[in-house]
Formats: C-alpha cells, sequence, structure tokens
C-alpha cells in the first residue's frame, strides 16, 4: 500500500507538467499526497474497521477537501446520494491497492474489488481495472512470475500488455479512463527492475502521472516485497498524522514492510 502513495506523491508534481525521462528528481520539494493516495488510506481504514467504504469516502472528501478529486466524484461525495455514477475513470484502479494486499484468495480479492469499486465506478471498464489491480497484487504477494502475471491479466481481462514502456512513452498522453491507464501502469511494472524503477518507468510515460505511478507502485511493492527505506520514509513523511497512522495500522495488520 505504500508503494501506491509512493507513487502518488512522486507523481504529483507532474500530473499537468509531463516529462518523457526516468531521469528526475525523485521528491521534488513540492512533492504532496493527492486524492488518489485519500482514497486509497480511506480504503485502508474501510477494511480496517468493517466500515462503509461509501461514507469513509465521504468522509475523507469533507477532511480532505482540496486533495484534487475529479468533478463527477467531488458532486458524488458532496452529495446526500449514494448510487454509483456508472464512471470507467482511472480512479478506480489507483484506491484498490489495500484489497489486493488484505484478502487470501483470488476470488475473495476479485469480489471485493469489485464491490468498492461499484461504489461510484460501476461501469464494466472501471471494475475491470480496478480488479485487474488488485488481482496483479495478490498474484505478485503470492509469488507469481512477471510473466504469470502478464498471461493472467491478458487472459482474465483482456488487456493487450505487448508494449513496452519504450514503445508507448513517445505517442502516450493525459488519459482519465481506466482503459487508457492500467495496461500502461503495467507496462511500467512489467518493464522495471526494482521498486523505484517501476515508479520512473511510470511517471517517464507521461499522461496522468501521479494516478499511473500510484497503481504501478502497489503492483511493484507486492512483486519486489517492500518499498525502499529511503522512499518509504519520505512518504510517511510527507502524509499527515491520520494518513500515516491509519497505513502504519494497516502495514501492521496485514504485516506488510514499511522498509
Amino acid at each position: 500500500m505504500i508503494g501506491a502513495l509512493a507513487g502518488d506523491i512522486i507523481g504529483s508534481v507532474y500530473e499537468w507538467d509531463n516529462i518523457k525521462t526516468k531521469d528526475f528528481e525523485l521528491f521534488s520539494p513540492k512533492c504532496d499526497f493527492t486524492d488518489d493516495s485519500v482514497l486509497t488510506v480511506a480504503l485502508a481504514d474501510a477494511i480496517l474497521h468493517s466500515g462503509d467504504y461509501a461514507e469513509t469516502m465521504k468522509d475523507y472528501y469533507r477532511r480532505y477537501p482540496h486533495a484534487g478529486y475529479g468533478g463527477n466524484f467531488s458532486s458524488w461525495a458532496s452529495s446526500h446520494r449514494s448510487e454509483p455514477y456508472n464512471s470507467w475513470g482511472n480512479g478506480a484502479a489507483m484506491r484498490i491497492s489495500p484489497v489486493g494486499f488484505a484478502y487470501d484468495t483470488l476470488d475473495v480479492v476479485l469480489s471485493k474489488a469489485e464491490h468498492y469499486t461499484a461504489l461510484t465506478h460501476n461501469h464494466p471498464e472501471g471494475i475491470k481495472g480496478a480488479q485487474a489491480t488488485a488481482a496483479a497484487i495478490f498474484l505478485a504477494r503470492g509469488g507469481s512470475s512477471k510473466e504469470e502475471i502478464r498471461e493472467y491479466i491478458e487472459a482474465a481481462f483482456e488487456y493487450d500488455l505487448s508494449a513496452a514502456c519504450d514503445q508507448i512513452r513517445p505517442n502516450y498522453k493525459f488519459d482519465v479512463s481506466s482503459q487508457g491507464t492500467v495496461p500502461q501502469a503495467f507496462a511500467a511494472f512489467l518493464d522495471s527492475t526494482d521498486f523505484e524503477d517501476a515508479i520512473r518507468n511510470a511517471i517517464s510515460l507521461g499522461g496522468d502521472s501521479d494516478t499511473l505511478a500510484c497503481i504501478t507502485g502497489g503492483i511493484a511493492q507486492a512483486f519486489y516485497g517492500t518499498v525502499p527505506e529511503s522512499i518509504s520514509t519520505k512518504v510517511l513523511a510527507i502524509l499527515d498524522h491520520d494518513l500515516r497512522r491509519v497505513t502504519l495500522e494497516f502495514v501492521d495488520r496485514f504485516q506488510l514492510s514499511a522498509k
């Protein structure tokens, strides 16, 4: 989960100022957490305390109203309505990483990913992106190889994961759709040599940088088994007290390495 938060925070300064290189300052002085981190921690909170995730998201929205939410989500979160709004956006996949770490069978991971996603993103593409991300995290933490993960995701979700980062990068543009973000996040992970390299791959593609790197970071943490201490320390320092407390509680409950 810290891997997803790291991707969001590191990518936060590049969302509206894309770069097309892996050679950049990992933590800019302007790095901060965005809605990606807020809603990821909200999901962790709901899982930890068996809470209603819809109400938890709305509570976190009220507590962090300026984190950079999309317009549709803001309208939903600030209203009294509870029905989903059929979103196919990449917000479904960016907040789902706690599911991949918290549950013990693939079937439960897929079911929980659909449940937590469909509260807002009930479009098939939104659900697909979240399920694929959560499934990859589950498979990665269980010891599956990159090729096994690739084969499963391509077969189960019909994503084409054949393109490498060098092929994607030149023409890739900002895309808030799940279908236009999740395959690229997978490419960043599949092409990586370690956790930091995965994040650098993701941000170098451009596009919705913080969200793309958030998705990549959750998968990369699960696969490589940890987030380097130099990165996790910075992430925890950037989070405020409440977000950091829930994050560390989740790390402790599910025996995830915080290093």
